[in-house]
């Protein structure tokens, strides 16, 4: 028996030639005499794959894994923006717009991911150069995107609504007419007070800083809400959150209070309500129906969820306060859900799921925010020292924001933070350097963006 060479099918090429494959190695047979045997390592369906587009280098940082036995950085060939190892395709980039060069591609193992065991695939580390750099991004030309805005909703029928998104149940109805207009930034009386000091005679324009009210007949749509006049919301619909109302103190702090409101069908939370006390009774001043808890009838064309207004949240509060860290708290039982710390907020990732069981491993490329996390949900704060030292810690830092949500949407952020993580190879999912002491144990996650 005579063999030739480890080479390729496609390099031998030979008339009457038959070939065979035993599970581990190929075999160019002529007659009886064995012509070479090739090895062919066996993948599963597909290879796991991530990367992020580094657009200030031009760079898309690969990872990705395969069998201990495969050496990737003399195996794996670049041809026309597809990655290939061995014969099997690991990802077509030109499928989705991104388009690599064939040269100068890195390839090489990360230092901290030795496998625990034979079976385990081995993580390889890629460095290609983009022949295209991204498309620039919405951080480079404007504010983030804001939905459902009164010049959107202008174009819809008069005949519109507001409902319950959870139950359906109606809260604003179209019997009366109404004019549609929008609220300044979130940060407007802050942006004021920055101006006025500057003025010879602030004292003349602090007399008339006053709060916007909600205003009979009138929508005012804000970014993440809509402020009504309780004249103009349907009588009955929602309710004050018993939990906070009892806890509010009408003898300490302002005199009007925001308490949450929930519907009246399903208890779902939908929004806060402005409320104050006079002679001991507590009256309703304006309410603020949260646009990710409520349905518009007839439906627009777009339909925003949660996350798409804490990607707002997030950036609006990060160019007007200059932080990047964040606790996430619930409204209703005040527990500190996650700590956020806002990486990189408009970045392009590209993964097949490939590190997740049962999961359809199409190649995708999606717009991010890239976040720093600690999931503070999973576990008591008391019983658990590390969470509650970083909760500690971060809660008395003046440049830490807290962002205040429903808890049944605090507790779907953890989820989705979570689940994102799972994308990323194992080794690149925590971080335990030990020269980042402050985000030790913290984990890498996304929060997609839909605009």
């Amino acid at each position: 028996m005579a063999i030739l060479a480890n080479i390729s099918l496609e390099e031998y090429q030979e008339p009457n030639l038959s070939t065979t494959y035993n599970g581990d190695h190929y075999y160019g047979q002529h007659g009886s005499q064995i012509l070479f045997v090739k090895t062919r390592f066996s993948f599963s369906s597909m290879i796991p794959f991530f990367a992020e587009e580094l657009g200030n280098i031009n760079v898309l940082r690969a990872t990705i894994a395969s069998e201990s036995r495969c050496d990737v950085a003399e195996l794996l060939q670049v041809k026309d923006s597809v990655l290939v190892l061995e014969n099997d395709i690991v990802a077509d980039l030109g499928s989705i717009n991104i388009f690599v060069s064939t040269q100068k591609f890195v390839v090489a193992q990360p230092n901290n991911s030795s496998p625990t065991n034979k079976d385990e695939l081995v993580p390889w580390e890629i460095k290609l150069s983009l022949l295209k750099p991204p498309t620039p991004l919405r951080s480079q030309q404007n504010d983030v995107k804001e939905w459902w805005t009164s010049k959107q909703l202008l174009k819809q029928p008069l005949e519109r609504q507001l409902q319950c998104r959870h139950c359906g149940h109606k809260f604003y109805g179209s019997s009366i007419e109404y004019k549609i207009k929008d609220l300044p930034s979130e940060h407007w009386y802050e942006l004021v007070e920055c101006w006025i000091c500057h003025e010879t005679k602030p004292e003349e324009h602090q007399a008339r800083m006053k709060p916007i009210l909600a205003r009979p007949h009138v929508l005012l749509v804000g970014t993440t809400y809509f402020l009504i006049h309780p004249d103009n919301i349907m009588k009955g619909s929602f309710q004050a959150d018993s939990v906070i109302l009892k806890r509010s103190n009408w003898d300490r702090g302002t005199l009007s209070k925001w308490i949450a409101v929930n519907c009246s069908k399903c208890q779902s939370p939908i929004g806060e309500g402005q409320y104050c006390m006079e002679d001991d009774e507590i009256k309703l001043q304006a309410v603020k129906l949260f646009k990710y808890c409520i349905d518009l009838l007839p439906n627009p064309s777009e339909r925003p969820i949660f996350t798409d207004f804490l990607v707002s949240d997030l950036v609006n509060t990060a160019k007007i306060h200059a932080t990047h860290r964040f606790l996430v708290q619930g409204r209703q039982s005040q527990r500190i859900y996650a700590l956020i710390w806002l990486f990189n907020w408009d970045t392009n990732i590209v993964h097949n799921n490939g590190y997740i069981e049962d999961s359809n491993h199409s190649l995708l490329r999606e717009r991010v925010m890239k976040v720093i996390y600690l999931d503070c949900s999973a576990t008591s704060v008391e019983s658990d020292q590390h969470v509650k030292n970083n909760v500690t810690l971060w809660s008395i830092d003046k440049s830490t924001d807290h962002l205040i949500y429903p808890d049944v949407h605090c507790q779907q952020l953890v989820d989705t933070l979570n689940q994102s993580t799972l994308i990323l190879p194992p080794f690149m999912r925590r971080i335990n350097h030990p020269a980042m002491l402050f985000t030790k144990g913290f984990s890498i996650g996304f929060i997609r963006r839909s605009d």
